[in-house]
């Protein structure tokens, strides 16, 4: 009897034994798994989103980095390369720096620190060790556009004031003749 329960023992560990994949298989299952998540595509912020009727007419989406690290976006219209963000903050550009996210939306990524825009294209990344001395990125190209429209912002053309001050002065005299005729009054 304790030969049965023995060998029924032995019949039910050898059961047990699960035969465990190879390291190679497991590696496969894993990369597999991994592979078929989903990715999370990064959304331009709703601000920065310029439609096609106002990109025609010179807007464009500009995603801010701001000192302290922060991104926002917003909408700004280009005329006569530059541009200016809600703080005041005036900003050139050539067009280079332009982007188009998903092929989409004309986007251009604005340190708030930095005069002109981030340029990516990657003129930069090209150059070597030996060349860095020669080469040297210009910063400054923007800044007669950023003058030329400060002081188109300050000078303000002045309206027809003056219209305004003859309807009213004719609008009294008509009014004081009408007075006068009613009641029969001259002067």
């Amino acid at each position: 009897m304790k030969e049965i329960k023995f060998e029924q023992e032995k019949q039910e560990k050898t059961e047990k034994k699960i035969v465990e994949p190879p390291i190679k298989e497991k590696i496969d299952t894993v990369y597999n798994a991994w592979m078929d998540t989903k990715k999370k595509e990064i959304k331009i912020p709703r601000k920065a989103k310029v439609r096609r009727n106002k990109i025609k007419k010179g807007w464009i989406g500009v995603i801010k980095i701001d000192e302290n690290k922060n991104i926002s976006g917003e909408k700004q219209r280009i005329s006569g390369s530059c541009f200016n963000t809600k703080e005041g903050l005036y900003h050139a550009t050539d067009g280079r720096e332009i982007l188009h996210w998903q092929g989409k939306f004309p986007v251009i990524i604005q340190p708030t620190w930095r005069n002109n825009p981030l340029d990516v294209s990657g003129i930069a990344t090209k150059v070597t060790k030996e060349d860095k001395d020669l080469y040297v990125v210009n910063e400054t190209y923007g800044q007669p556009y950023i003058k030329a429209r400060m002081l188109a912002d300050i000078i303000k053309v002045k309206g027809k004031v003056g219209g305004g001050i003859f309807w009213i002065i004719g609008i009294v005299i008509a009014g004081y003749i009408i007075y006068s005729l009613f009641t029969g009054k001259l002067g």
